[in-house]
């Protein structure tokens, strides 16, 4: 009969004890590789959004309403997990109402038990759009801006930039530094919190997120020189004339319910040229208040 040593006896449940002490790390870099993963392709997906809406947004007057329905269509593929394009079809259609688009009475679907993707929520409350160019100066008369007061609004008359044969247009340089061809290049940068899922490293990287984003002093403000001809080196960070309109971490993130930080801060910016006047209010009915509120959309 084999008898064991007392040596094999103290490296009894050894692997065991290895197991568990590694056990944790292993989880670390699975989850962690995968919520990273996530992250990127959410990063992508609110890259093609924010040249959707500058898309967009540049043939409806730079508006918040236009904005705000390219960034819906464009993030709408995060949120769809049908077959189908039924779920986007009903974000689209939310994107031109303040109703619950399960409610909207579609011609496809409305009532079929299809659940409606989140889209429209996620742009509503996690997302800040900063309309970097034309600025608020570039809107005002009188020689200072380049403002022309064309356009009805609830309000009065509001101003509008002229889009029309800027080519025989003068290229004298307004009070903001630029003329009257720069003021018709629509950029936009939107901030997007966006929701962290896989369990055990949410917190810690949603952690991180929120160091990198406290936006309360100097030190944790992002410039960038400001050039009106918006160059590659303005690109991947805030431009100067945004200042404090960058949205904090504990601003945009706030209303993630269950872990303030659950969620992830990424950004996106797009440039494309005007193809039609730019205002300086909404007149849309559903969305015209949150044009430039400091909230929703900034302009600085």
């Amino acid at each position: 009969m084999m008898r064991l040593s007392k040596k094999d006896n103290l490296s009894k449940g050894q692997a065991m004890t290895e197991f568990v002490i590694i056990l944790p790390v292993f989880y670390l870099i699975i989850f962690g590789t995968i919520q990273v993963g996530l992250i990127f392709y959410a990063q992508n997906a609110l890259n093609y959004a924010t040249f959707q809406a500058a898309r967009i947004g540049a043939l409806n007057n730079a508006t918040y309403s236009g904005i705000r329905k390219g960034l819906v269509r464009g993030i709408g593929p995060l949120f769809t997990n049908s077959d189908d394009l039924t779920g986007i079809i009903y974000d689209i259609k939310r994107a031109e109402s303040d109703e619950d688009s399960c409610s909207i009475g579609l011609s496809v679907g409305a009532t079929q038990g299809i659940p409606c993707t989140q889209a429209a929520t996620e742009v509503d409350e996690f997302m800040r759009i900063i309309r970097l160019s034309p600025q608020s100066s570039d809107f005002l008369a009188s020689g200072a801006g380049f403002g022309e007061g064309n356009y009805q609004t609830e309000d009065g008359q509001g101003n509008l930039i002229p889009n029309d044969n800027l080519m025989y247009r003068s290229t004298a340089i307004s009070g903001s530094g630029v003329n009257i061809q720069d003021a018709n290049l629509l950029k936009i940068k939107v901030q997007y919190c966006y929701e962290l899922i896989v369990p055990m490293v949410s917190k810690m990287i949603g952690s991180l997120s929120e160091l990198n984003n406290l936006n309360d002093s100097p030190q944790h403000r992002h410039f960038t020189p400001d050039d009106p001809r918006f160059a590659d080196l303005n690109q991947g960070a805030a431009d100067e004339i945004a200042d404090r309109s960058l949205a904090s971490y504990s601003e945009l993130c706030a209303g993630r319910t269950d872990d303030i930080r659950r969620g992830f801060m990424i950004s996106s910016e797009a440039i494309v040229r005007m193809q039609s006047a730019a205002y300086d209010v909404d007149p849309d009915e559903d969305f015209g208040d949150k044009m430039c509120d400091g909230i929703h959309m900034a302009c600085p």
